[in-house]
């Protein structure tokens, strides 16, 4: 990788990570200064090093948002002193893993869950029962 490809990389995680804290283009634009046009490349150099394209580029903010929130949640209950702190803090983990999963496809609506429940058996086989 040529030198300025790796300062643009640099250049593009930190107008990344201010774009996740909140700082709208115009912000990051004097921030760092950069033409909004250059911020909105930047931004597209960045969720390509993580690997969104397109569509997947807001899933992209959204999934890697939730895990710096998981990460800080979990910073926060190793320093929990008391009961009620530790609960929160695990409380708060537990929720943003459930967001996590969600926004990742791997939770399945409560709605569904029920049908599918509808047409299996009491041993977990289904009975050949066509949903419509």
């Amino acid at each position: 990788m040529a030198a300025n490809d790796e300062s643009l990389d640099l250049e593009a995680e930190r107008v990344y990570r201010l774009w996740k804290k909140g700082v709208h283009r115009r912000g990051i634009s004097r921030r760092v200064g950069l033409t909004p046009d250059q911020v909105d490349r930047r931004l597209a150099r960045a969720r390509k090093n993580l690997g969104g394209d397109g569509l997947d580029d807001l899933r992209t903010d959204r999934e890697s948002s939730l895990m710096d929130m998981i990460t800080e949640a979990h910073k926060n209950l190793a320093k929990a002193e008391t009961v009620a702190e530790r609960n929160a803090c695990i409380r708060t983990v537990a929720d943003l893993n459930m967001k996590l999963a969600k926004l990742l496809g791997l939770e399945m609506p409560a709605k569904l869950t029920l049908e599918l429940e509808k047409v299996f058996n009491s041993e977990g086989v289904w009975d050949g029962e066509v949903i419509e």
